[in-house]
């Protein structure tokens, strides 16, 4: 099922592009997909299909018969259509027929490229005027009602008014997208506050500049500004949906009253185990995790491959709350349940049916119909629900409803249709979580390697266990303690036993268990532990480093199978043993040869011998702390994952203390020329890597060359 996830997404057989309104049932353009965690896109049933396309205003009496550049397209709760013909300068409304009833040019005909329409309940329409620098108020006939222009206030930093995409609430105010803000305006035009801007964070360099700088200075410093803002909608749960240029929280948002975030975040998932360096190459390098266990919306990187950040441009969200957005760079459409899970993604750029010249606006019928506004086309494409996503709409809603028999229902017959819909699973895992089956729905949860419901099935079967056997369980935890005593001294005895029969045996060669005991001594004195191969460094044998570097191989693949689920930092099915042994060998491996270059051109005193026993020994602390854990690990969920994550850092902390007090202590340096060396040494292990990349690809490249002659040979002379 999870090879499944590595199929490219192929297109379907081209079709004819609809230039005017038409009835035939058509294909959408692409494949329709889900991406998972591990941002591999797993084809599903077809979700839309295109219904109609409509491109002009029909019989409907203007010389414009054409959309011009339209900006923005709005349902209301008759099925009514608002199109904003941002060209043309003017608001087209049609009839659920896709039938054209009315054209509003504005007061005096006087719409400047407008950008926004809302409608209410009560058939009014507000159309964000954008170089006019107002929100025109027209009743349902066109008619102007009001005006409203940049509100006055102090908060109001007095910014030009161009508003875009606007709502009006149930109370009267209106919220119109600006900048980082979405600013609230009241039936009066009165200023009522900035909503929903984001944390800009903390700045160390910014507080510096109040505390130091001149005003002067501080003039040509550029403020800080928090994301921006481009899109928004109303819900029906009264909440208002928004899209940002936001990276860190999220890029959709659902903001309460108060204007905070309570959307699914970026911040409150992800991998299990958070790691300083990853946390640094995700963020700096490749700037989203777009693999393992991460999660974001729409997808970081295009169909060739290369890195973009999505840009949604525009939202809704239907009854049920099935949010849908369009990105703009990818020209696809992503939908979402109320838990930020995604449903379905479909589209692309192109212009048969199915795909979009550059995607302008988005909004839904009550039939759950999209309608999808292509600003370069210049047209509306209807999308028509199938059974199944209409199947997948349902299930969510009645789960959402506390129906949870019926949401059970829904998703089995989901999986009838499509058993690699992995949505489904983790639908029933939460159906079995709120029904109490927290085991059946841990296994579910599993299956698809969700590890966020997993852990709220595990915490509360830990609960469940823990009240029904709490005695044995205490007469087991006290056994556990005592043998970890126990297990703690020996280590202790033998490995105080291995230094001292190594330092006192002067005539004797090290022997291999005496080896391995010695070695465990660094956890308790790396610092006499190094000093004794310093002034012994004849006598060492140099099986125990490679049995080290064998048994920290075995131990990390042991945790691997081992590590309880919701800890696991890579899928059982992707465990590759060289790449692991790669990764885990190539930091003390590659020091051997870059410490020795380093330290024979500065008066170094250390020799190939002691630096590779030396370099295993900094392997000792990823042992002796990963054997334990990974049985530890099995009483622990992803919940506890910032404790556990401290000791495996310590394993990583661990290994870079003794290779830099190796290199003081080997080589008789003070510590400022320790820390130089260090840095040197590391950028060799760098250039030892490029080079070792480059032999790969250039062997790998000759590989492919040779395999080709032989072909081409087999083929012309055989």
């Amino acid at each position: 099922m999870k090879s499944l996830k590595k199929i490219g997404v192929g297109l379907l057989a081209g079709i004819t592009c609809m230039l005017t309104v038409s009835q035939t049932v058509l294909a959408a353009g692409t494949d329709n997909y889900v991406t998972g965690n591990d941002s591999y896109r797993q084809p599903v049933p077809q979700c839309y299909n295109v219904v109609k396309t409509v491109n002009n205003i029909g019989d409907f009496e203007d010389s414009k018969r054409y959309f011009s550049n339209p900006q923005d397209i709005f349902i209301d709760k008759n099925d009514n259509i608002y199109i904003v013909d941002t060209g043309n300068r003017r608001i087209v409304k049609m009839n659920s027929n896709y039938e054209t009833v009315g054209i509003y040019y504005g007061p005096d005909k006087a719409f400047k490229a407008p950008q926004g329409i809302f409608v209410d309940d009560d058939g009014d329409m507000y159309v964000a005027d954008t170089e006019n620098n107002r929100i025109v108020h027209m009743d349902p006939d066109g008619k102007l009602v009001e005006e409203f222009g940049n509100p006055e206030s102090e908060l109001n930093t007095g910014e030009i008014f161009e508003p875009s995409k606007l709502i009006v609430s149930k109370t009267g105010y209106i919220y119109v997208v600006r900048g980082e803000n979405i600013m609230a305006i009241d039936g009066n035009g009165e200023f009522r506050g900035n909503y929903g801007q984001t944390n800009i964070g903390y700045s160390l360099s910014e507080v510096l500049l109040r505390m130091f700088a001149s005003e002067e200075q501080r003039a040509f410093v550029a403020k800080r500004l928090a994301s921006a803002y481009i899109s928004v909608t109303l819900g029906d749960d009264g909440m208002i949906y928004a899209t940002s240029m936001e990276r860190e929280e999220g890029e959709i948002k659902k903001l309460n009253s108060v204007g905070n975030n309570i959307y699914r975040k970026y911040k409150t998932v992800g991998s299990s185990i958070r790691n300083p360096i990853s946390d640094f190459i995700n963020k700096n390098i490749l700037k989203a995790v777009v693999a393992g266990n991460s999660f974001k919306f729409g997808e970081y990187f295009n169909d060739v491959g290369m890195y973009q950040e999505p840009y949604f441009v525009d939202i809704c969200v239907d009854s049920e709350g099935i949010v849908t957005v369009l990105e703009r760079l990818n020209s696809r459409v992503y939908q979402y349940d109320q838990d930020g899970n995604m449903l379905v993604a479909f589209g692309g750029r192109g212009s048969k049916v199915g795909t979009f010249g550059r995607l302008a606006a988005i909004d839904v019928d009550s039939k759950g119909n999209l309608l999808i506004l292509d600003a370069a086309n210049a047209n509306i494409q209807v999308f028509e629900p199938t059974e199944f996503i209409q199947l997948v709409h349902e299930a969510t809603s009645s789960y959402n409803n506390g129906d949870y028999a019926n949401s059970y229902d829904l998703w089995r017959k989901v999986l009838a249709t499509d058993e690699n819909y992995d949505l489904a699973h983790v639908g029933i895992a939460r159906t079995y979580y709120k029904q109490g089956e927290y085991q059946l729905s841990m296994e579910e949860s599993q299956l698809v390697g969700n590890r966020d419901v997993y852990t709220m099935a595990f915490d509360e079967y830990k609960f469940v266990v823990l009240r029904k056997y709490f005695v044995q369980i205490l007469l087991i935890a006290a056994a556990i303690i005592a043998l970890v005593v126990i297990l703690l001294r020996l280590f202790v005895k033998y490995a105080k036993k291995g230094y001292w029969n190594y330092l006192e045996r002067k005539d004797k060669k090290m022997g291999v268990g005496s080896g391995i005991m010695y070695s465990l001594y660094t956890l308790l004195h790396p610092i006499d532990t190094l000093e004794g191969i310093r002034y012994n460094r004849s006598r060492i044998n140099m099986a125990v480093p490679f049995i080290i570097f064998a048994a920290a191989f075995v131990v990390r693949m042991a945790y691997l199978y081992i590590v309880h689920f919701p800890l696991a930092s890579i899928e059982l099915e992707d465990v590759n043993p060289v790449f692991e042994a790669v990764k885990l060998w190539i930091v003390p491996i590659s020091w051997i040869p870059a410490s020795f270059m380093a330290t024979s051109i500065s008066g170094g005193e250390s020799k190939i011998k002691e630096i590779t026993f030396t370099s295993a020994l900094s392997l000792v602390p990823f042992i002796v702390i990963n054997t334990p854990l990974m049985f530890l690990s099995n009483i622990l969920s992803k919940s506890q994952a910032s404790w556990y994550g401290v000791f495996s850092t310590l394993a990583y902390l661990g290994m870079f203390l003794i290779l830099l007090l190796a290199m003081m202590i080997l080589n008789n340096y003070t510590l400022r020329k320790t820390l130089g060396m260090m840095f040197v040494s590391a950028f060799m292990m760098l250039v030892i890597w490029l080079v070792a990349l480059l032999c790969y690809i250039l062997t790998g490249r000759a590989i492919q060359f040779i395999i080709g002659i032989i072909e081409e040979f087999r083929l012309n002379f055989l």
